[in-house]
């Protein structure tokens, strides 16, 4: 899949879902029985990811408000919208894979439709 490289956010999102790979060190991680990173330190990271590979304004990102365990495999929601629109909010699943410590890759899928309201 080509990827369209556009100055908003939203019209990318519209023409379809799209994943975003991208290995990623953790900001501030706590360990324990599994490391975690907070919701807003992977927001900022899966954020980054979009704004990156897809030249795209920063979008705004929100996770939650819990820790997220780095573990493999786990799949995180996060909401996604444009500061040109945060009405239209896009749901996201985001998988973490190759986790090394705090070193971590993730995958980002972002739906091709927004939530329902």
């Amino acid at each position: 899949m080509s990827i369209l490289r556009t100055p908003r956010l939203l019209p990318a999102l519209l023409l379809g879902a799209f994943v975003l790979p991208l290995g990623l060190s953790g900001c501030s991680f706590s360990f324990g029985s599994n490391p975690t990173i907070s919701a807003d330190d992977f927001a900022r990271q899966v954020g980054d990811a979009v704004v990156e590979q897809l030249k795209v304004p920063r979008p705004i990102v929100d996770c939650g408000d819990d820790p997220i365990d780095v573990v493999e495999g786990k799949v995180v929601h996060c909401d996604f919208s444009a500061e040109d629109d945060p009405t239209a909010i896009y749901d996201s699943q985001t998988t973490i894979s190759d986790v090394h410590g705090s070193d971590f890759h993730i995958d980002t899928k972002i739906d091709d439709a927004p939530k329902a309201g």
